[in-house]
């Protein structure tokens, strides 16, 4: 018998159990002296913790090493007994790709849409797991964001007109223009609901008055986080505002080029919008607290595009 909790409410886990993902299919492992199929898990061994005893596991009986790794649950599970006990954690991986297989107990990896035939254990409780797994998604395991893509809302053009009010008032005569830029600046494309603003500037000049400008309402210069061209900024004390990233471009900044290139592209382009939308929408929905990975499977959609414009 299992009780459950929430994940981190138990200590002295002892055993890790993880499910795992792979294009939308749950990945087993075939035990060669079982005959039967189940989910990566094992011992937590001393001096580990239950997150690298389950990456260990995974590893060693799947093969893979490319993944994202969240709790779900904490479980004790009671012995036949009913007196000894111990405690177990389960997570769930999402894989970006899959491995070799190292020499192990288990025989093969299989992907499946639902519980294998031949499932060492209960498949009814397995599958009571994939809905609890469904509903531990629905509220968010704790400290875990969602990725969150919502369809397209009119209200963000007004949304980012008024941040550029605030932002004029302090950049008048220092700029050369304040752009809506990502998916909430193209009509009809769903997207993160928060707004991209690139801020253009004649050349890496005309920064330093422009960061001091910035400083005053509330910015914080974040530097050019690696990308050449580009000056990222914080805020705090923005809550009458909608959520923002805001960067300061010179005006031959290729990344500017880029985010101005693919915007207007999208915007002249309402089948490009649907097939966006619908890869986004996807992502989200398979990825849901892998933020790399919904990148990742955006990524494709977005580089084909950028091909055929030539940037």
């Amino acid at each position: 018998m299992k009780r459950y909790y929430k994940a981190g409410e138990l200590s002295d886990i002892a055993f890790v159990v993880i499910f795992a993902r792979y294009q939308n299919q749950w990945v087993y492992s075939f035990h060669r002296r079982r005959q039967s199929f189940e989910h990566p898990g094992g011992h937590v061994e001393a001096g580990e913790t239950p997150l690298a005893a389950a990456f260990r596991e995974l590893w060693e009986e799947t093969g893979i090493r490319d993944c994202y790794m969240i709790p779900l649950w904490d479980y004790e599970q009671i012995w036949d007994d009913g007196v000894g006990k111990n405690n177990g954690r389960a997570y769930l991986a999402y894989v970006h790709a899959l491995g070799t297989l190292p020499e192990s107990e288990m025989e093969r990896v299989a992907l499946f849409d639902d519980v294998p035939d031949n499932y060492t254990y209960d498949p009814a409780e397995e599958r009571a797991d994939f809905v609890r797994i469904g509903e531990v998604l629905k509220t968010g395991p704790r400290g875990y964001k969602r990725v969150e893509v919502s369809p397209y809302d009119p209200a963000w053009a007004d949304d980012f007109q008024k941040i550029k009010r605030e932002l004029d008032g302090v950049l008048n005569g220092l700029v050369l223009s304040v752009e809506h830029v990502g998916s909430t600046s193209v009509p009809g494309l769903s997207a993160k609901p928060i707004i991209d603003i690139d801020v253009v500037i004649k050349d890496e000049a005309a920064l330093p008055p422009v960061i001091e400008a910035l400083q005053s309402i509330g910015y914080q210069h974040n530097g050019d986080q690696g990308i050449r061209g580009r000056e990222a900024f914080d805020y705090e004390g923005k809550e009458h505002l909608r959520k923002h990233h805001l960067y300061v471009c010179a005006a031959d900044s290729a990344e500017l080029k880029r985010h101005m290139t693919f915007r207007d592209y999208l915007r002249s382009d309402p089948e490009a919008v649907r097939g966006y939308s619908r890869v986004k929408e996807e992502g989200a929905a398979l990825y849901p607290y892998d933020i790399d990975g919904y990148i990742a499977y955006k990524s494709p959609f977005i580089e084909q595009i950028y091909k055929k414009l030539g940037i």
